[in-house]
């Protein structure tokens, strides 16, 4: 399975799971590949993030991408207090799209 980020819309949320973390990316600007990022060493705080690309295993290069896909790394820039980190996710197991207009979504207080 994989998940190009350009294809989704505002407010849709990526699941990523790899083997010893589990990220959440909530998308802000798809076209950007931009977002809020939690989980892994960030916990539960939300962290503005881009989504730049991702390591090919054959040569270790870094591919300018908007994919995320199971097997492969994702590389993120993001901002924390008042620096810039990259972050490079460990080997991806597991990905999950939550669409915005999925039920998880939905609360009671705010269907009135």
């Amino acid at each position: 399975m994989d998940i190009t980020v350009r294809d989704l819309n505002a407010m849709d949320e990526v699941s990523i799971r790899t083997r010893n973390s589990e990220y959440r990316f909530r998308i802000t600007d798809p076209h950007l590949c931009r977002g809020l990022l939690t989980g892994g060493w960030f916990g539960e705080k939300e962290h503005d993030a881009v989504l730049t690309g991702a390591p090919l295993p054959a040569d270790l290069e870094t591919q300018l991408t908007a994919k995320l896909e199971i097997g492969g790394c994702a590389l993120f820039y993001v901002a924390v207090e008042e620096s810039v980190n990259l972050l490079t996710t460990s080997k991806i197991t597991d990905l999950t799209l939550a669409a915005k207009r999925d039920p998880i979504f939905m609360s009671p207080a705010c269907c009135g």
